[in-house]
């Protein structure tokens, strides 16, 4: 841990945030960013670059950028404000409310809890991306057809980031406002809080300046196309788009129960069950209370033990708790934390499919240039050869036809990550920090981390890295 660095000003800090933003932004080759870094003594926002490199326009706080799986954050604060209406127990099972809910083992759809969804702990195929359309019906469309997921490991087993829980989570907010997914969501927690910038419908985020993405392909940046959103997974990321300005009133009704007068367009009495004072109301501190265990941590220093709360990864750096979510889709990528015990927050958009580096590097910056945080010296573990070339193999991706590859050469392991779009898989160093993980070194994954889990014989059955279980291919037993 380092010692904390004290700006003489506010004016001070903000600029070297600007400048550290700067220089990442030139390094990583990224074409636009929104930034925001909230303090006890005031909020920062930096813009720099373009919306798209073949229709620039600078990127302002106005500018919507996709905000992807951070969206989950607001299904679990919808279903919230429901249960303090009395409509729900997040404890309640699934079947409570969705009475056929269907899954391919029938003792976990009759056991999963909207708890169970919120928490990660569903245990079937997470990364399911089924196209059901664009018609209110997508996600109770997307619902039933989880009926013949393969569930990967039992219930409440190995902690396995999942997509697909998300979408039975926002079927319940369906069933249990009247509205469609989108429309609850704006209505209990967008509107109260002020956040009239954030939309999920293309037709709409359209008619506002918003951030095209980008992939790296060959050399360079190339826009994204199609512009992707499917509306069936909405609640788990697919379709919002926010701006640096709404995600600093989220991440201030987080931090203190901040809520904003809502503004623009009246919403109908009738749409609006819960007004803001119930989101006032709310004890927010029950989204990160009893967090359950997720391995190495996906937000926190490398190497460092995570947590999960109810939808928020949970990290505790020399006691300070950082609450925290990111997001992922076609060309852009989110990330944003808040620390609510000392009144800060990072907030960063990217519109390049390695934005993350960008933030982590940034967030790493501000942690210990204003927490005073500093990552734990990580000890290299002597692996032996042997055990390193026992690891080795093909892994499976639940759900696409692709594979981790894991490559045992020159006494190192690299593990080659596959992609979706035309870029290049991306090859990276493994640095072993124990008999079952460690963290890669270099690249834009730097500091992520890998684990291998082994099964009932004691051999590896899974590799999880980015919160995902990778199966053992059996060719590669």
């Amino acid at each position: 841990m380092t010692a904390p660095t004290t700006p003489a000003t506010l004016t001070d800090l903000a600029e070297r945030f600007e400048h550290e933003a700067r220089r990442l932004l030139d390094e990583l080759g990224i074409p636009g960013v929104t930034l925001g870094l909230l303090t006890p003594d005031g909020d920062h926002f930096v813009n720099l670059g373009v919306t798209s490199l073949e229709n620039p326009l600078p990127v302002t706080s106005d500018t919507l950028f996709q905000i992807g799986s951070t969206t989950k954050t607001l299904t679990s604060l919808t279903l919230s404000v429901l249960e303090a209406q009395g409509k729900l127990k997040l404890d309640d099972p699934v079947r409570t409310h969705l009475p056929d809910f269907r899954l391919s083992d029938e003792s976990v759809a009759a056991a999963l809890t909207v708890r169970d969804l919120l928490t990660h702990q569903g245990g079937f195929q997470g990364d399911l991306f089924e196209d059901t359309g664009d018609g209110d019906d997508a996600v109770a469309r997307v619902v039933d057809f989880m009926a013949g997921v393969e569930q990967m490991v039992p219930l409440r087993g190995h902690w396995s980031y999942n997509n697909a829980g998300f979408y039975v989570a926002g079927r319940v907010i369906e069933v249990l406002s009247g509205m469609t997914y989108d429309a609850a969501v704006t209505a209990l927690v967008l509107r109260p809080l002020g956040m009239n910038a954030t939309l999920f419908s293309a037709n709409q985020i359209m008619t506002h300046r918003f951030a095209a993405g980008h992939n790296k392909i060959g050399g360079g940046m190339a826009v994204q196309r199609p512009w992707m959103m499917m509306r069936s997974a909405a609640p788990a990321g697919s379709t919002c788009s926010s701006t640096v300005q709404d995600m600093a009133r989220y991440a201030h009704y987080i931090m203190s129960g901040t809520v904003s007068e809502p503004s623009g367009e009246p919403v109908a009495e009738e749409t609006q069950p819960a007004p803001a004072a119930l989101l006032a109301a709310l004890d927010r501190s029950r989204l990160w209370a009893n967090p359950v265990p997720t391995g190495l941590s996906l937000n926190g220093f490398p190497g460092s033990l995570g947590e999960m709360g109810q939808s928020w990864f949970v990290d505790r750096p020399a006691g300070t708790l950082i609450l925290s979510h990111g997001g992922t889709t076609h060309g852009q990528q989110s990330d944003f934390w808040v620390a609510p015990d000392r009144g800060v927050a990072f907030i960063a958009m990217t519109n390049a499919s390695n934005g993350h580096a960008l933030h982590r590097q940034l967030s790493d910056w501000v942690k210990r240039e204003v927490l005073g945080l500093g990552a734990p010296t990580l000890e290299d573990y002597p692996l032996p050869p042997e055990q390193m070339k026992a690891l080795a193999g093909e892994y499976a991706v639940f759900g696409l036809p692709v594979r981790v590859t894991l490559v045992f050469d020159n006494d190192a392991l690299t593990l080659i990550l596959p992609t979706l779009t035309e870029e290049e898989p991306e090859r990276v160093t493994l640095r072993p920090i124990g008999p079952d993980r460690a963290v890669i070194a270099g690249g834009d994954t730097d500091g992520f981390g890998v684990e291998f889990l082994p099964g009932e014989d004691g051999h590896v059955e899974f590799l999880r890295f980015g919160g995902r279980l990778y199966p053992r291919a059996p060719q590669s037993v």
